[in-house]
């Protein structure tokens, strides 16, 4: 795997679009045994639309006018 390349974490595909979620996760203390751990996930825009399907309150979606 390249250092350029995005895989979904999700379905391993390589991510080929601009558009993915990146998520970063520092752990602090109490966090149920990741403690001082750091997590990184990438996840295609496929694999988000049918994750966020399965939460019981939706994300908050705000329209933007200008993208940079």
């Amino acid at each position: 795997m390249k250092k350029t390349e995005i895989i979904c974490h999700c379905c391993g595909k390589t991510i080929i679009q601009a558009d993915y979620l990146h998520i970063e996760k520092d752990w602090g203390y109490f966090s149920g045994g990741k403690d001082g751990e750091r997590h990184e996930i990438d996840l295609c825009e496929s694999c988000y639309d049918r994750w966020v399907r399965t939460f019981k309150y939706p994300p908050t979606v705000t329209e933007r006018t200008e993208l940079l």
